[in-house]
């Protein structure tokens, strides 16, 4: 049987994703261009415990004034959460996404992964500018997760999704302002 990171290093190849393994670690750092921004992302594995676990960053960090109302808003924007969850380091306002999976006694495929990172990556974009308006503005936390809420169906990444490469070179594909490669497959299907 295929290792875990392994198994998450292929897919990343097979699907073309930039990504870069944190020395010593079972850890890859790569970034996501979405609609709202840009994040640092991280996907985690653990091979004793079976777990896979992706991190997507907020680029800047809650200012000590705004964390209270920050809080309030990942608590409000958590409740109902089918896939993951918001966390917010009192320490120094960092926030990020997490979504992970156990897979003891299973098999890691790649649609899995697929679902994995696709539910963190459209989550945190669809959030995004609200975390970001709170940081910034003057609205609620209660004001922003509502607006952000009824706006259903606007979280959703194309099916063939690829990281930022980094290399300042435009990529293939668009959705909602974010660049994409191709995906032969589905041109096939129409």
């Amino acid at each position: 049987m295929v290792g875990i990171f392994s198994r998450l290093i292929d897919f990343m190849e097979e699907e073309e994703w930039k990504y870069e393994i944190l020395e010593g670690e079972n850890v890859l750092r790569f970034h996501f261009k979405g609609s709202a921004g840009r994040l640092l992302c991280y996907a985690d594995v653990d091979e004793e415990k079976d777990w896979v676990i992706f991190y997507s960053y907020l680029p800047v960090n809650t200012p000590p004034e705004k964390m209270q109302s920050m809080a309030e808003f990942i608590t409000r924007a958590n409740r109902g959460m089918r896939i993951g969850n918001f966390e917010l380091d009192f320490d120094d306002g960092e926030i990020r996404y997490k979504t992970s999976i156990d897979i003891e006694g299973g098999e890691l495929t790649d649609k899995m992964i697929d679902n994995l990172l696709r539910a963190n990556l459209s989550t945190m974009n669809r959030y995004f500018p609200g975390m970001m308006e709170l940081i910034y503005g003057e609205k609620t936390p209660r004001e922003l997760v509502e607006k952000i809420e009824g706006s259903e169906g606007e979280d959703e990444l194309p099916s063939n999704m690829a990281l930022d490469d980094d290399d300042d070179e435009e990529d293939v594909g668009e959705f909602g302002g974010t660049e994409f490669r191709a995906d032969e497959d589905e041109d096939e299907e129409g």
